[in-house]
């Protein structure tokens, strides 16, 4: 935490800031899309020889998905969740004992994705100021 802190105030405090509400107007922006999305057309197995590319070019300069890519990250996933969440549930459910549906729902997802989306932001992003 004092490592964040430092960052931010001894980096552009404004340009972090600036970033910070653009971060989470991307997010907010691109969530649905992105949690509906389930490669559909992947699964047409069209290659750049049929005249099809998908108006995507890859660094290999390959204009076809990886194959199988969605399909592994997908059960990757499941298992990770399915093998996890009883004892995320538990711990969650003994920390939990005694408060409202309100502090749950604030102490598990609220604090938890501002606090991730912070710290992305002032790490990432400064990363990348320097970079440039």
């Amino acid at each position: 935490m004092f490592l964040m802190m430092a960052t931010f105030f001894l980096e552009d405090t404004g340009y972090l800031m600036n970033l910070y509400i653009q971060t989470i107007g991307y997010y907010l922006q691109s969530i649905v899309k992105l949690g509906f999305r389930t490669d559909a057309f992947e699964l047409l197995n069209i290659t750049s020889t049929q005249g099809d590319d998908r108006g995507r070019i890859y660094p290999d300069g390959d204009f076809d998905a990886p194959e199988g890519g969605m399909n592994s990250w997908t059960i990757f996933y499941w298992g990770w969740w399915i093998s996890w969440s009883p004892f995320v549930g538990m711990f969650i459910a003994k920390i939990s004992r005694g408060r409202t549906i309100r502090q749950f729902i604030n102490g598990t997802l609220t604090a938890p994705m501002i606090y991730s989306f912070l710290w992305l932001t002032i790490f990432g992003c400064s990363a990348l100021y320097h970079e440039k």
